[in-house]
């Protein structure tokens, strides 16, 4: 696997976390057809890139979601 690869699940992963819903790597894995290597890589680049955010779920799962960030 290739970084331009990477950036390019990375994207396939942020417009599907562009509907302001949290998903986790199941829903993922079902919506882009990547596999874990490939969403858990795509997470990697977004994180770095402070572009979404990661928390537990109430069932222990973690959910991702996109940060949202306003300039004034």
């Amino acid at each position: 696997m290739n970084k331009k690869l990477i950036g390019t699940n990375a994207g396939i992963i942020w417009n599907l976390l562009n509907n302001n819903q949290r998903w986790n790597i199941s829903d993922l894995r079902v919506a882009s057809g990547l596999t874990d290597k490939e969403i858990y890589t795509a997470i990697g680049w977004l994180a770095r890139e402070n572009k979404i955010e990661i928390e537990k779920s109430h069932n222990g799962d973690e959910d991702y979601y996109l940060v949202i960030e306003y300039y004034f």
